[in-house]
């Protein structure tokens, strides 16, 4: 089974987007745990129809994915060795049966991953953006994870370089999430004390409306 470091880079977003789900007061947004269950019951049962979502989200966030994710069926299929290309050098990953393991956990890991961005864009397609763009950085990221776990000593510092720009990339991304988010809860904000100001400029008419109210009712005939 694929270890649990790379299902990690698959919730790497997540919280970012929950805080703004909750922000923006929308459906609840599926938490880690959740993620979690629905990749690893992907990775149990492989649906083909996961295969093309995950084929078709690569597409839209990283296009230059798409060939990796199709060595990784190929090798997973045992139509080809199971090995990465490490510096021109290939590199055993082992047998059929971790190659499949690691081409259903990339699956699985795109394939709830579109379906996070297609609820999100439901709501604010800017933040869907983002999100689908951090989540296109992240595929990136495991490419090269796997690469660093197959790689040599020698070979691993300049794989550790491509993941640090990677991830810095996916920092920028979730800051500018951020920065949305505090736009909104300020524009939120600033709406609750102008309503707070407009009350108590014209607190005397509120009351008396109110007054009038009561007064009414209790005149009216029953």
């Amino acid at each position: 089974m694929a270890s649990r470091n790379s299902l990690g880079l698959a919730l790497a977003a997540l919280v970012s987007v929950i805080t703004v789900a909750r922000a923006q007061g929308g459906d609840p947004m599926p938490n880690p745990q959740e993620m979690q269950m629905q990749v690893q019951h992907i990775m149990q049962q492989r649906p083909r129809e996961a295969e093309a979502a995950a084929r078709a989200f690569l597409q839209i966030v990283a296009p230059d994915r798409i060939a990796g994710l199709d060595s990784l069926r190929q090798q997973a299929s045992g139509s080809i060795p199971p090995t990465y290309l490490v510096e021109g050098k290939p590199v055993d990953i082992g047998g059929p049966s971790a190659a499949a393991d690691q081409y259903w956990m990339e699956v699985a890991q795109l394939t709830v991953q579109f379906d996070m961005v297609q609820k999100l864009s439901q709501r604010d397609s800017t933040r869907a953006q983002l999100v689908g763009k951090m989540f296109g950085l992240e595929a990136g990221a495991r490419a090269q994870q796997r690469a660093y776990r197959a790689a040599t000593d020698a070979n691993r510092p300049p794989i550790r370089s491509k993941i640090e720009a990677l991830i810095t990339q996916h920092f920028d991304l979730e800051d500018q999430l951020r920065a949305l988010e505090v736009a909104d809860i300020e524009r939120r904000l600033a709406d609750v004390r102008a309503e707070s100001q407009r009350r108590k400029d014209r607190r005397a008419e509120f009351i008396r409306f109110a007054v009038d109210d009561i007064v009414r009712d209790a005149i009216r005939p029953r």
